[in-house]
Order: C-alpha cells, then structure tokens, then sequence
C-alpha cells in the first residue's frame, strides 16, 4: 500500500475532514475514519530555513507503551501488539517503558509477559486510568458503563471524575497492587488527564521519578487541553497543566507532554486526525514527518530541553500500528547512533531532569522546514517555553506572525481541582494573552478567510501611513544560554529580531529608516478573547473570573476595533513583559 501520495491528495483528506461535524470524538473514532483513506503526506520540501543550536543540556526520547486489558467497543487482541512491539523494540535494542492499566495488572498475561521479555534497560510503571477493578479495591462505586470494566468517559476514566479523597485512594490502590506486583514502587506513571491533586500525592507520598500527560488537543477524547508547557516542566500545586512559579508552590516531580506532536499544523486544528507520532496516524507513518520531527528533537534549537515520546497503546491492535511502528524504531536506532539525542526510559528522564534543574527551565521546539513537506505554502514554526510563559512565532509562506502566548501564575487554579467533573466535553485552558486558535472567528477555524486571531507586524511612517511587514527569503533562529533569537529577513530590506528571554520577548527593526516606527497589532474576535481594557503601559485580561496582564516597555498603547495596536517609541527595542507575580 502507498503510504506516501502527493500534496493533492493530502488536501482532499483535509477537505474530507472539513465535512466531519464538529464534536467531541475520540482517537479511536478519528483512526477509524482515517484508515479509510491512509493518506500520508510524504512529498520533499524545497524551501527550508535554518535551525542552529547550541547542544541543549537535555535531548530525550522515551518509548512508551501502555496496556489495557479491557477494551470493551470491539473485540480486539490485545495482548498481539504488546508481543510484537517488544519484538520490534528488542530487535532494535532499545530501551522502553511500558505503562500498565489497573486492569492489566490483576488479570490477563501481561504481567508474566513483562516480568519475563523485559531487557534490563526497560522500565515498568502505571497508566493510571480508572476502571471496575481499580473501583472496587478502592471502595469507591463504578460510575460507569455497568456492562464496561473500562469505560473512556472524562468523569469515569480521569481521576478528576473523583473527589479529592477518592483521587488519593486510587492513587494509593494503584500503587499497592503495583508493590504487591512488582516489589517496588512504580516510577513512571502516565494518563491522558492528570490533576493536580494527583500529581501532588504521587510525587510527595510515592516519589515517583516522571509524569506523563496529554499533550495539547482539541476536543478530543472527551475533553480539550491548551496552553500548557509544550515538553517537560514541573507542575505547580493548584494546577497540573502550569508550571510552578516559585518553589513553594512545585511539585518536584516533572511533567512531560506525550505523543510527539507536530508543532506546525496541529494548533489550527485543520487536519481531522492528530498530527502525532503514534504509529497509527497517518503523519506517524509518513517517514518525511518522522525523520523532520527527529531531527527536530537531535538538532534544532531546543534550549535546555528536547524532549518527545514515542510508542502506542495496544487497544488500537496491532494492524493498524504495525508497519509504522517498527519504521519508527529503525530511524530512532538510527538517530541513536548518530548522537545528539537520549533514547531512554520515561523514569531515566525523569530522574535526569531533576538533577539538572530545581524549576522548570526554558525550553523550545523549531521547525523551519514543513513537517510534511508542503510548499503551497511551507509552514514552519519556532514555539518558545520557560516557566512563566510560553510563545509561538509561525510562518505561512511569506507571511510571519505570533500565533500564541500563554502565561502562568501559581494561583490560577485548575477547573476541576476540589469539585469532581460530572460531565463528557471540557475544557481546561491556560491564561492566553494570544489564542490564534480559540480566538479566531469561526470561518479561520475551519480553514477559510476570516478574521485569524495573531500578533502581526508592520512598519508606521511620520504620515503615519502603515506597511505590513513580509518575509523574503528564510528565517533563521539561533539559541544563546536562555534567549532564542529569531531573525526575519523583510521584503524591501532589513531585519526584524525578535528575541524570547526567560521573563519577556522584544522586538525589534534593523537596516530599515529611522524614520519608521515599528508596530505590533494584536487581532481577534472581541467576544472570544480574554481581553478586558488597556491600563497605561498594560494589557489587562481576565478569563474565568481570573484577573492577569502583561507590561509593555517602549511601546504606546491603544484599542482598535478588533485588538490592540502596540506602537513603538523611537529606535528602542519594543518589549513585552510576560512574567506575573510569583
């Protein structure tokens, strides 16, 4: 089967996808719908920037499988996938982690399984995701399907379907039939939606070494996560999804961000299906996408962390994941082998992170070549992350904008932190100051003309007539101790610099008039912003009931009918200050 047609068809997937209505799915229903076509972009780039790094303090990939033995919508084979992908992994020499629901833990043959296949370099920890059997050691009543021993419903499946007591109980059954198990106390421990109460009790009862948690997704497997570090931080107490400001407020376990996501086109959420590395989507079997985003990881900058994972959970079966799965292992041999990159368990990183760093430090994922090859236009991407803000500089041809920024604050709580979820289709969003996705009017979201939310150059004259600002040529960006500098050539000569430092990211025009005044107008739709006024040198929001707001330093403020103009004030660099109070 031809795994890798051309751009054409790749956008007839998209349109295809564009006729789906808009719902909460799951990722089984999106691979479903998927295979019917299994189209992959795979057609070579011809423009790409460069990406220079300076050799990140922490490059890793981790392995991760984990096991269900329940899989209660179809029949399946699930011990299958479990056998071949140590097969594939053990062939490659590699080291993993493999990750155990409750259920696999009490019954079925995966425990023998592991106990004898496993090499020495790989790990065993827990997938912690509710069900009957864990339910019931608890003491605590099946809320779910009462046919289902598993069911994947948000109030059932995630630990904030439980009161703050129960959440402690599990986590304390979890880890005793773990002991019981294994002898040990489990390191590693993972979900789609971990809480803060549950990170806290893990890490200060357990010790636990690493987290893992769902990367961000939209409306997907019952719930939406955005705005959340893009690879590895520690979470602070009040909120799993934000990294701690101050020390007293950490959990001193680290949180990583699972499935090794595309950073280009998944914030718009164009493509029906998630651009990840599992092996069972489509961009996870395309090798032009694997072998960009590796090199991602191994060489672009990534400030003092580079991380990703791979692997597959088995309810998918093993059909579906197997050719992409053991060509994923081969090139992960391959980088290996070239050097610049960990291959290691998640419990290793883990343990590897909290040597290296007391608090979450900075941390960045540049791609400046298409992940899949497009040129109709190429998009490319540089996001940005320290403990205090995230950002996303995007380019879309010769076009060139912000496209997010997120800040944290220790007190913004998480939704569902003392009052359990009772409902299927959340959300759990972070401060934006920027949503290019949420904040976009309905037509960008699907993919048409519209009013796109984003933070967009353009030069201003003493008449003050204004010129937007296009690229012309390619970016570069370069890494330097904590600041990640990009440069972008304009069209018509000069340089705009923009440079994201720890607390704040400035801007800034060369070889351009003197003359000319450099201007950043923020665009969105009013009614779906956070945005609440301008107060002197401020951008003030609240979301939630959440008052926050960032400074403005050599820049004059004022209010247009869709956002906000930040002008600049002589040749002085425009900066903004993202930091909130810790």
């Amino acid at each position: 089967m031809d795994l890798r047609p051309g751009p054409a068809k790749m956008e007839a997937m998209v349109k295809m996808f564009d006729g789906i209505a808009r719902k909460t799915v799951t990722r089984r229903d999106l691979v479903a719908t998927a295979l019917k076509t299994m189209v992959v972009a795979g057609v070579p780039g011809s423009l790409f920037g460069q990406a220079r790094g300076a050799g990140a303090s922490m490059r890793a990939i981790n392995i991760v499988n984990f096991i269900r033995a329940e899989e209660p919508r179809e029949p399946m084979d699930l011990f299958l996938p479990v056998r071949e992908q140590m097969a594939s992994i053990k062939a490659h020499s590699l080291p993993a982690t493999w990750l155990l629901q409750y259920d696999a833990m009490v019954e079925g043959p995966f425990v023998a399984f592991l106990k004898k296949e496993m090499p020495v370099d790989h790990e065993v920890g827990i997938w912690f995701e509710m069900n009957r059997k864990i339910c019931d050691d608890a003491g605590i009543a099946w809320r779910g399907n009462p046919q289902w021993e598993w069911d994947y419903h948000v109030p059932v499946a995630y630990a904030i379907g439980y009161t703050p007591d129960e959440r402690r109980k599990l986590v304390d059954t979890a880890m005793t039939t773990f002991r019981r198990t294994f002898g040990r106390d489990a390191k590693s421990i993972a979900s789609w939606n971990l809480d803060a109460i549950t990170l806290a009790h893990f890490s200060d009862q357990y010790g636990v070494d690493a987290f893992g948690n769902c990367r961000d997704q939209s409306a997907t497997d019952g719930f939406t996560t955005w705005g959340a570090p893009i690879a590895a931080y520690y979470p602070t107490r009040a909120n799993g999804l934000s990294p701690a400001l101050s020390k007293e407020k950490q959990i001193n376990t680290p949180v990583f961000r699972m499935l090794g996501q595309d950073p280009v086109y998944y914030y718009d959420d164009l493509l029906r299906y998630p651009d990840t590395m599992e092996p069972a989507w489509p961009s996870g079997q395309s090798e032009i996408f694997v072998d960009r985003f590796l090199e991602m990881i191994a060489e672009s900058p990534t400030q003092s962390v580079g991380y990703a994972q791979l692997g597959q959970e088995n309810s998918f079966g093993w059909p579906v994941m197997a050719k992409a799965f053991d060509m994923q292992m081969e090139k992960l041999a391959q980088f290996r082998s070239r050097g610049g990159v960990t291959i290691e368990t998640m419990g290793e990183s883990g343990r590897r992170f909290k040597r290296l760093f007391h608090s979450t430090p900075t941390q960045a994922q540049v791609m400046l070549k298409d992940p899949f090859g497009r040129d109709h236009p190429a998009e490319r991407t540089a996001w940005y992350q320290s403990k205090y803000y995230r950002a996303n500089l995007h380019f879309r041809g010769d076009e060139f904008y912000l496209r997010d920024l997120h800040v944290y604050d220790d007190h913004f709580a998480e939704p569902y932190l003392t009052e359990p979820v009772r409902q299927h289709g959340i959300e759990q969003r972070m401060l934006a100051v920027l949503d290019g996705y949420h904040w976009s009017d309905d037509n960008v979201r699907a993919g048409r003309a519209g009013l796109r939310a984003m933070g967009r150059f353009v030069l201003v004259g003493l008449d003050q007539s204004v010129t937007p600002l296009l690229m012309e040529g390619l970016p570069t960006v370069t890494e330097a101790g904590s600041t990640l500098q990009a440069n972008v050539p304009l069209r018509g000569g000069g340089t705009l610099a923009i440079l994201f430092r720890e607390r704040t990211v400035s801007f800034s025009v060369m070889g351009r008039n003197a003359g000319l005044r450099l201007g950043l107008i923020f665009d969105w739709v009013d009614e779906h912003s956070a945005f609440r006024e301008i107060s002197v040198d401020r951008l003030r929001y609240r979301f939630r009931g959440f008052d926050y707001s960032i400074g403005v330093v050599n820049g004059k403020l004022a209010q247009t009918t869709s956002g906000v103009q930040v002008l600049g004030l002589g040749r002085k660099e425009l900066l903004l200050d993202l930091a909130q109070i810790a």
